[in-house]
């Protein structure tokens, strides 16, 4: 089997949609406008003969003189989607009109009639009557399209799936609000149920639109095998992967692509929530998760940021507003071997390998480089002034865009003041780490209160503070995830960082309260407020060491370490690799297999009495490890060099909902209520 490349298909899935813009309006969503960021940007769908690209809106609409519209939207065509299409057309006068959806007829069923049952033909040809409808002549032209254009490749080892950026695996702590939500819309007694732990729930015990969210990403996955012709062998760790990869397992639409393709991979589903130490430590190891970090956002965006590009601009901002007056740069470009470095290599590699390209891209421009320092090491300052080489020369600038922006992205991130604060906590956490298993030590709560103990002495201004809220927030994110309720001695220690942490949110302005808790906390702030959302906070912080409490091989990620060796983090990626390439094969206990056909099934089935092998992961030349709820660059680096490490001849890609940095977590932990509506 040849390599896997999903960016390629990714990219070639967009020519799909650039067939149909000619002459036309296009109105694009945020996720499918960051899968064009991804996949040839907004210039593709210009070249492809569109008259204007624009927000998808209630409040846009086209000119007179503009008859055809596209809509490209990553979600069902219902509630909020149908609306905002409604009223873009009754408000602009179109006589022909696409809507491109990235979710096939079976999850647009299973969204109007809560199952897959139903004419998959007429679910499409039923909203082009809509359209028709809307544009108040049923002689003009409609048609409805499900084009999967939902997936972004990062790097050639890494894609992300932005339709669901804020999907994230429920806690131990939403077991009696998914009963409760259960047993409510069940008008007979004697259909209730009590669930004891998240292992319990199948995806028909949770709320509608949860359930829709499940199946439209176990739909995404499917597309992804249908793009690149392959069968799939689904594999979950954790308790939400497992209802992913039993949709995907049963789902309808795959039938005909598995009797037909040739080709296997293994996908391995596995909960972000089992092991959130890795997601929110300022540990690093790569460029990329500096410049995540550090750097704003795209506004609409989450897989990508803001890069400056004024150092190379011959327009100069005089004041800081006005800065906003020259496009930002990003890190996402047609070439993706500088950022594969940003993302898979430590940051002294990273930065010799921009710098050498960048002296590459100044000698074939013969721009006057004048090179210095010692061999073998490269200064910050170094890459910024061979990024001001090109400033007065245009059409380098057009030839070498991509580099520059990446440069300049990485130069940025490495003089951020706030990268100090970065180190500093990192210092915490490895503190943190080596007196958690030292029985002479007091437990890590009590040291996250001495911390924070000491920030709230200094004035009240937080300018003077090191450390934030949401540092704190993070800190005791890491403590929980590793050894649990193990990170505080007494309920008394709870209690006192609850108070210090309530006080500290009563005494701040309103910006300086995280984001991920201004939901909790409400509007406007008060005592009780604040006090009802602490509590929340700790109940969720106290359930992350139970996320592992199911499983038999994984249950711990900490490692106290001995007289020879120091404590350590063991992240359940790698003893999921570990486990996946052990020469012994031993029983994968935790990674469950879903059958996916009648030969899996029969195959599972007699290997409990003849001496027949179970399935593994192993076995495909391809294999896809998929964490729901985020991945860090650092994250993809260690997969990396584990899957290096066994010189094994298996192609490992890793995918997610989204690209984390730390402050994400928090954000989906605690402002992300996925039981609602």
């Amino acid at each position: 089997m040849t390599s896997v490349d999903v960016g390629q298909v990714a990219f070639h899935t967009w020519t799909k949609v650039c067939d149909k813009v000619r002459r036309a309006v296009v109105f694009v969503d945020d996720a499918c406008a960051e899968s064009l960021h991804w996949n040839g940007g907004l210039m593709r769908l210009v070249n492809a003969g569109a008259l204007n690209v624009k927000e998808f809106s209630s409040f846009e609409c086209a000119e007179p003189s503009e008859k055809k519209a596209v809509f490209i939207v990553s979600t069902p065509l219902r509630d909020v989607t149908e609306t905002i299409i409604r009223d873009i057309i009754q408000n602009s006068q179109f006589q022909y009109v696409v809507v491109i959806t990235t979710q096939g007829p079976l999850v647009h069923l299973f969204a109007k009639h809560g199952s897959y049952e139903g004419d998959e033909q007429y679910v499409f040809q039923s909203f082009e009557e809509k359209v028709l409808e809307w544009m108040g002549n049923m002689n003009y032209t409609a048609e409805v399209l499900h084009v999967p254009v939902c997936t972004v490749s990062v790097c050639p080892s890494l894609f992300v799936t932005p339709g669901l950026p804020r999907l994230f695996p429920l806690l131990p702590t939403d077991v009696t609000g998914v009963e409760a939500i259960y047993n409510s819309s069940k008008a007979r007694v004697g259909d209730k149920k009590s669930f004891e732990s998240l292992a319990e729930i199948e995806t028909h015990h949770l709320p509608k639109h949860l359930q829709l969210k499940v199946k439209m990403l176990a739909a995404t996955l499917n597309d992804v095998f249908e793009e690149l012709h392959l069968q799939d062998d689904p594999y979950s760790v954790g308790p939400f992967s497992r209802l992913v990869a039993t949709e995907l397992a049963n789902y309808p639409g795959a039938r005909h692509r598995r009797k037909t393709s040739q080709s296997r991979a293994s996908i391995v589903c596995i909960d972000r929530s089992l092991d959130l130490a890795g997601a929110v430590s300022h540990q690093g190891e790569t460029l990329l998760d500096r410049i995540l970090t550090l750097l704003p956002r795209l506004p609409g965006h989450n897989n990508d940021v803001m890069v400056s590009m004024a150092d190379i601009c011959s327009a100069q901002p005089v004041t800081s507003d006005a800065e906003e007056v020259l496009a930002p740069g990003c890190t996402a470009h047609a070439d993706s071997s500088c950022r594969n470095v940003l993302a898979t290599k430590k940051h002294k590699e990273a930065l010799m390998e921009v710098n050498r390209q960048l002296v590459e891209a100044a000698s074939s421009e013969h721009l006057p480089l004048s090179l210095s320092g010692r061999p073998g090491r490269v200064t910050v300052e170094q890459l910024h002034s061979h990024v001001k080489l090109f400033k007065g020369h245009p059409e380098a600038i057009q030839k070498h865009s991509g580099l520059l922006q990446v440069a300049m992205a990485t130069i940025q991130a490495m003089q951020k003041e706030s990268g100090s604060n970065m180190e500093g906590l990192l210092g915490l956490e490895k503190m943190l780490l080596q007196s958690l298993g030292d029985e002479e030590c007091v437990s890590g709560l009590s040291q996250v209160i001495q911390v924070w103990e000491r920030e709230m002495k200094k004035e009240t201004d937080q300018s003077c503070r090191l450390y934030t809220i949401e540092d704190i927030l993070l800190l005791l994110v890491y403590v929980y995830s590793l050894v649990g309720e193990d990170a505080a001695e007494s309920e008394d220690e709870e209690r006192k960082m609850m108070s210090l942490l309530a006080e500290a949110i009563l005494s701040s302005k309103e910006e300086d309260i995280p984001a991920a808790l201004t939901e909790f906390v409400g509007d406007p702030v008060t005592a009780n407020g604040v006090t009802k959302a602490i509590e929340q906070v700790f109940e969720k912080l106290r359930s992350l060491g139970a996320c592992r409490d199911d499983l038999k091989q994984f249950r711990t990620v900490y490692n106290s370490g001995s007289l020879t060796s120091q404590a350590s983090h063991v992240p359940v990626l790698k003893q999921v690799l570990q486990e996946i390439f052990n020469p012994a094969k031993p029983d994968l206990l935790d990674i469950e297999h879903k059958s996916s056909g009648l030969k899996d099934l029969l195959k599972s089935g007699f290997g409990l009495f003849m001496n027949v092998s179970k399935p593994r992961p192993s076995n495909s030349p391809l294999l896809i490890l998929f964490i729901i709820g985020g991945v860090t660059a650092s994250e993809v680096k260690l997969i990396k060099d584990t899957v290096t490490s066994y010189k094994t001849g298996t192609q490992v890609i890793v995918g997610s909902t989204k690209l984390l940095k730390p402050s994400d977590v928090l954000d989906m932990m605690f402002s992300n209520p996925l039981l609602e509506s």
